[in-house]
């Protein structure tokens, strides 16, 4: 930390210790909580099938919290990750050849929703699945 204006070092500590007392607590541990349950496998893998209007699976389940759906498109058409039900309407990003489409919800509650491809025609034809949350 040299050269940050203080030779003690006192000063960006006590700064940061007050700044944390400020934030409420309950605050602070819901934040925390979010960011270590993404990391904690909270994170659901559903990808595209190598080839037609599918994914690799009809099924998934997750445990209610902060969820992160990710789905690898390995195919030249686009595709994305959708999630509805439950008052959820989240739909991730087209891609295509490898790409990663990601919808990140911050407080699944349980109960039963569906995945699919938003990509018009993708879930008529379907590209789609049930994902179940306890």
């Amino acid at each position: 930390m040299a050269g940050c204006g203080s030779s003690s070092g006192s000063g960006v500590s006590s700064q940061a210790s007050s700044l944390s007392s400020s934030v409420p607590s309950g605050l602070s541990s819901a934040a925390s909580s979010a960011v270590s349950g993404a990391a904690e496998g909270r994170v659901v893998e559903i990808d595209v099938a190598s080839s037609g209007l599918a994914f690799v699976k009809t099924s998934a389940t997750a445990s209610a919290g902060p969820v992160i759906i990710r789905s690898k498109n390995p195919q030249s058409t686009g595709h994305d990750i959708a999630l509805k039900g439950n008052g959820v309407d989240e739909t991730g990003e087209i891609v295509s050849d490898g790409g990663v489409s990601t919808v990140t919800i911050a407080d699944l509650k349980p109960g039963t929703y569906t995945f699919y491809c938003s990509v018009p025609g993708h879930e008529q034809a379907g590209m789609k699945g049930t994902l179940t949350v306890s």
